[in-house]
């Protein structure tokens, strides 16, 4: 097991905290959620964190731009021993993502979705969609006009 210096686990902590305070106006962001993506990265998309707690964003999530994520989302690998190494899931532009969700896996989730409270989304969900239920289900996709 690795060991982290107590000097070091400080100057984290204090980082994290400036960071969630600087970005989002608040340090409960940093200490109510687990958000290993990182708050900057976070804060460069334009992510909005409506009721920012019991939130979990996995290591290698990407998180396109003006997303909205709500209170106990997760967002994570399959993985369970090697979770640094593991697939994690890829979240387009403009997915608003409400409360008690969980997506987990390789999976792409396209611009402009939705996804239902209490979803656990395991399949890939195109663009323009949206998506509700457990496992998730797609109930409309917007069409195209030309």
């Amino acid at each position: 097991m690795k060991r982290i210096s107590i000097g070091k686990a400080l100057y984290c902590f204090v980082k994290d905290s400036i960071l969630s305070i600087y970005c989002y106006r608040n340090i409960k962001v940093y200490l109510c959620n687990h958000l290993n993506i990182g708050i900057w990265e976070l804060y460069k998309k334009n992510t909005i964190l409506p009721h920012p707690m019991g939130i979990v964003i996995g290591y290698k999530v990407k998180i396109g731009k003006e997303c909205k994520i709500y209170h106990n989302v997760t967002i994570g690998t399959k993985e369970t021993q090697d979770f640094k190494n593991g697939h994690y899931p890829n979240i387009g532009d403009r997915v608003t993502i409400y409360p008690n969700s969980i997506i987990i896996g390789d999976i792409s989730i396209g611009d402009n979705v939705v996804i239902g409270a209490g979803s656990v989304v395991l399949n890939d969900i195109p663009s323009n969609s949206i998506a509700i239920g457990s496992p998730a289900k797609i109930v409309k996709t917007a069409e195209k006009h030309e």
